[in-house]
């Protein structure tokens, strides 16, 4: 007469046996090794014992969509943090997949990408009115942004993003210029 693997009592005649990997158990003796129900369906080997689905996704959670939320089973991307399905990871404003070997702008912590981010979202250059992109040094002054070759004083035109300037009115000046 066989004995069940793990509690090993006998296997009364006429009843059911759950047989896995050689090894025979009672129904109920062949449990998840954390929530002690039996299995009968998805398991996972763990430690020499077993885990149901649902333990082994507590355990071992697979990457999630940081947009839909899903499983992601195949090759996606990861951006800020987060993993995307590929079809997930779109620009915030226009809505187009953006390719893991784009430009990409954080926006509000949303992707975006460089085109929409250059229309859209960047600050604006005081002078030139240009987009000030986020890998571009720039200068700050009284809540307004300059390329730092923009800077320039506003009477002779000179680049004063390294040195001192002073301010009169609306204008900003070099030391030369005062």
């Amino acid at each position: 007469m066989s004995v069940c693997t793990k509690c090993t009592n006998a296997f009364p005649a006429g009843s059911r046996i759950t047989e896995f990997d050689g090894k025979q158990y009672h129904p109920d003796c062949f449990a998840c090794a954390d929530c002690r129900k039996a299995i009968t369906s998805q398991f996972y080997p763990f430690n020499n014992d077993y885990l149901c689905a649902a333990c082994h996704e507590t355990r071992f959670p697979r990457k999630r969509c940081g947009k839909c939320g899903s499983v992601i089973t195949s090759a996606g991307i990861t951006f800020g943090g987060a993993s995307y399905h590929a079809a997930c990871f779109v620009c915030m404003t226009c809505k187009q997949p953006i390719s893991a070997q784009s430009k990409i702008s954080m926006v509000d912590g949303q992707p975006c990408c460089v085109n929409c981010y250059e229309d859209k979202h960047a600050k604006r250059c005081s002078r030139c009115q240009k987009a000030i992109l986020a890998d571009v040094e720039y200068l700050e002054f009284e809540d307004k942004y300059w390329h730092k070759e923009c800077f320039t004083c506003s009477k002779c035109q000179k680049c004063i993003a390294e040195e001192s300037f002073y301010q009169d009115g609306n204008l900003i000046l070099c030391k030369d210029c005062i």
